[in-house]
This record gives structure tokens, sequence and C-alpha cells, in this order.
């Protein structure tokens, strides 16, 4: 597997002020691409090249990087119920990600942003600066005086694939409105073809990502939900609008749906309070708004100028409430009840063989998602090869097997056959995979380790949970993914980096090695 994924080389047509042409890039990878280690589906379109069609005009000057003498806010943000306050960055700042390229110095790293050494270090709490890896994600913050609207647009359960959608079938719904969207067939991986609605529902369970707003999202874009006139090329190749995400229905769901996670978990969970526009320009999303607002609002704005957003919301709006009406009305509640504890789990294989931890926290699914998945593989798997392992996954913890679908296994612990209430544990990339159906004790074995599903390049377990269709950080202040006798994840500021806690506070840093004592896990019968 690969350690870092370095996706970030992008050509422009016209020159722009280095911090904002160096950030639309690494932005743009963190969004649109998944690392090819990660568990992003394999059907996910190539990384675009983000220069746009015409020539991009900076309308007003750029956003002023946060200068030396300048105290800086630091970024604390944590998991809260519904409505969901934004992170504690000080109201004009915005903040972007950027990844460390291979042979960047921390402060020529801060000098391509146009940022101080002090600053950088002090907004992102650096506690060595001398040690600096390829891939390493740091926050930089922009002092702008443009705010993205204050309106709260709907409930953060909406934007889950969880108890908001109980009594809804997006596939039903699009056959009764007669739209081009339910005359679509639209061929799929299996060899089959299914149709517009099925494949809606398809993504929004994939991403854990609310099947409502995909198809508001459409119908505003283009029409296809309600529309029956046979739509133009156009419209066919791009339903969403969106020409950087590849053509075609799936190209598009899936592109609005790792965006629409990369801006509620960016904001829920990893101090990103900046808004980013078509022309490259930023803003910062106003601080009262909650995770899904944020989501719509990055989403609309990746094909929008600062300007034109207010009508871009409207339009969203207009389009949900005429199919669905207001969105209020299928408030789930909070999305993790501050009483929420995580049920017991064991480590997911027997005691006895040696096993590695290679991916610290990282997105579920996609790279926009939350970081709530660990990689680890067992000491028989072949290196860089996918051949599955001998060595068989285990169940965590007792459930019911509600999905088996190329690779992925959901388990829903509270047994009442429903992935989209209560506790599920995602396990991918497994072959040989238990029945769905199939009802789970403790240590039960669920797969052997190889590449089957999403996109992996060497055999592995990627591991991760969902609640009420929320993916939980792992490294959760509030939730910490943890398994037997207290070993508890910790995240960085990078994906795929951190670790476990071991129960006498040693820690075990994920690496994409197989070094026993760094991150070996062995269990004593």
């Amino acid at each position: 597997m690969i350690r870092f994924c370095m996706m970030h080389r992008f050509a422009f047509s016209t020159p722009f002020p280095v911090p904002l042409r160096i950030a639309l890039g690494l932005l743009a990878a963190g969004l649109v691409a998944a690392c090819a280690r990660g568990p992003a589906p394999s059907a996910n379109p190539q990384v675009a090249d983000p220069t746009p069609s015409g020539t991009a005009l900076l309308t007003s000057s750029p956003p002023t990087p946060i200068p030396t003498d300048t105290s800086i806010p630091t970024a604390t943000p944590t998991l809260a119920p519904s409505p969901t306050p934004g992170p504690t960055v000080a109201s004009d700042i915005a903040a972007l990600p950027a990844v460390v390229r291979q042979g960047d110095f921390l402060g020529a790293f801060a000098a391509r942003y146009g940022i101080s050494l002090d600053a950088l270090i002090a907004y992102n709490h650096i506690e060595n600066p001398n040690m600096v890896a390829p891939g390493q994600r740091f926050m930089i913050p922009y002092r702008v005086d443009r705010v993205t609207p204050e309106d709260i647009l709907l409930p953060d359960s909406e934007l889950l694939y969880g108890p908001a959608y109980l009594d809804f079938d997006a596939a039903a719904f699009v056959d009764a409105q007669g739209g081009g969207l339910s005359q679509m067939q639209v061929p799929f991986v299996d060899g089959g073809a299914i149709s517009g609605g099925e494949l809606v529902n398809y993504v929004a369970i994939r991403y854990s990502v609310g099947p409502r707003v995909l198809l508001a999202l459409i119908e505003a874009r283009s029409g296809l939900v309600t529309r029956p006139e046979t739509p133009d090329e156009q419209t066919l190749d791009y339903p969403l609008g969106h020409v950087r995400a590849g053509r075609g229905l799936l190209n598009q769901l899936e592109w609005a749906a790792n965006a629409l996670n990369s801006g509620f978990y960016g904001w829920l969970d990893r101090g990103e309070t900046a808004i980013q526009f078509q022309d490259y320009r930023i803003a910062r999303a106003a601080p009262n708004l909650n995770p899904g607002t944020v989501a719509i609002q990055r989403t609309l704005a990746q094909d929008a100028t600062f300007e034109a957003l207010p009508a871009e919301l409207d339009a969203f709006m207009e389009a949900y409430t005429r199919l669905f009406g207001d969105p209020f009305q299928y408030d789930a509640g909070p999305i993790l009840p501050w009483e929420l504890a995580q049920p017991p789990l064991a480590f997911p294989w027997q005691p006895g063989t040696w096993w590695f931890l290679t991916g610290g926290p990282h997105g579920a699914w996609g790279s926009g998602s939350g970081w709530a998945a660990l990689d680890f593989v067992p000491e028989d798997a072949p290196v860089g090869s996918c051949l599955p392992a001998t060595t068989w996954a285990t169940a965590a913890s007792p459930g019911l097997v509600v999905r088996n679908n190329r690779g992925e296994l959901l388990v829903d612990l509270d047994e009442d056959g429903d992935m989209r209430t209560g506790w599920v544990l995602q396990y991918l990339h497994l072959t040989d995979r238990v029945a769905e159906g199939e009802r789970l004790k403790m240590g039960d074995p669920v797969g052997r380790p190889a590449c089957d599903g999403g996109t992996a390049i060497s055999s592995h377990l990627h591991f991760a949970r969902r609640y009420n269709g929320l993916w939980v950080a792992a490294g959760s202040s509030r939730i910490p993914l943890t398994f037997e006798d207290g070993w508890t994840a910790y995240a960085e500021e990078t994906a795929y980096r951190g670790g476990l806690i071991t129960p006498d506070g040693r820690r075990v840093s994920a690496c994409d090695c197989r070094n026993k004592s760094l991150n070996g896990i062995w269990l004593v019968r």
C-alpha cells in the first residue's frame, strides 16, 4: 500500500497568486480524488484538471494570509448534537487544508502559502517543526471579509442515510415522479443495468448520504426528477452540472455524495471553515451554520461564484421543498446524543497471530467522509499483493449482516435489520464473506482480507463505525473507537496517520510497514 497520496499536479491557464493556486489544487485533490489505498469506489472518475474552460478572473483581491504578529485563534472542532455549531475559529478566518509535498521543509511550505512559520506552527499546534513528512495535512488560515449566507437550510440528520430516511424509498419516489431520471437504465458493475432511482439509492447507501438531498440537487441542476421530456446529451452526461466529475449519472452522483460529505465532516470534525468557489476565491462559512448547511454550500460553490451562491442556494431549496416539503419535518434529532456510548468491541481477529496497523483514522468511504476507519493487515497477507490472506477477520461484536456487496460487509449491532439505525460496523476489502442475513457472535469469521471492493492495492481489512448513518470519527474526543481492554484510537492532522493507544499508554503508530515494535498488535489467547 502507498503511505501517502500525492495527487497535487494541476495546470492553470491564468496565473494566480501563489496561495490561491496551490490551495485550489490541494483542496480539489482532497475532495474529488481518493488515495489509492483508501476505500473510494472503483467507479470514481480520475482526477480532473480543475482548470475551467474559460479564463478564470479574480474579481477582488485574494484572501489575506494571517501575518506573523497576529494572534492566531486555534481550531478546536468538536462533535456535538444537531444543530451543531461550527468549529471554534474566529469569524473572519477561512481555514483551508493543504498537504506537504515531497521535499518540502516547513518554512518553505509556509512561505508558499504566504503565512509565517510561527503562525503556521501556532495554528496547527505543531510540536516538532523539524519532523514533517510528505502527505501531512495542515490548515492554512486566511483572513477574509466574505461570509456565506447565515440561513440554516436543513437539519443535519437530513444529510445522513439514517433514521430520517426510514420511510423513504428513493427508487419508488423517482418512479412516481415520471421524469427523465425514472426512464434511465444505467449500466452497472455486474454487467446489468439499474434505474436512475436505484442508482441514487445505491450511492446514498455507499456514502451514507441522504437521498432526498441528492435528488434535490439533481432537480435543481437539471430538472431530471420531474421533467418528462427526453433530456439533451449535455444533461444526460452531466445531470448535476459538474463537468469536472466525469460523464454519466454514477460519476455525477459520486462527486455530489463525496462533496457533501467533505463539507459536512470538514465542518464537523476537521476545522475546515472555508468555502472555495469556481473562480478560486474563498469565503468564510457563516459561524452559526450547522454541518448540513455547510455541506450544501460547499457543494454548490464548486460551480458558482460568491455572488451567485445565494441564487444557487435558493434554487436548491425551491427544488427540495417542491419535491419533499419542509426539510425540518424530517429532523431525526441529534446526530450524536450526548449520552451515547460505543458498545464493547473486540479486535476483528482471533488472538495468537500478528496483525499490523497500516492505516490510522481516514475516510470510511471516499475522501470526503468522516475519518472513521482504521486499516489492519495480518502477518500472512502477501506484501504488496491482492492475494487473500489465509487468516480470517472476525466479528468485533455480535450483530446481523445487513449488507454484503462488492467486498463490503455492514453488520447491524442492534439487529433490527436496518443499517440506518443504531451502531453499524463496516468491514471492507474482504473475500469469502459471510452471507447477508447471518447472525454473528463475537469472534465469528466474517471474511479474509483482500482487495475486494473500494480502491485497494494491497490486501487488508478496513474497519469503521457508523451511528444512525453518521461516520463516527475513530479519533473522536467524545466517542473514540475503542477495543477490548481499552485500546483507543487517536487521530493526527493527516488521514492515515495516528494509531492506537494501548491500555498501558504506549502508542502503536500506523505505518505502511510490518514492524512488530512500531505497529504490530499481538493478542494473547
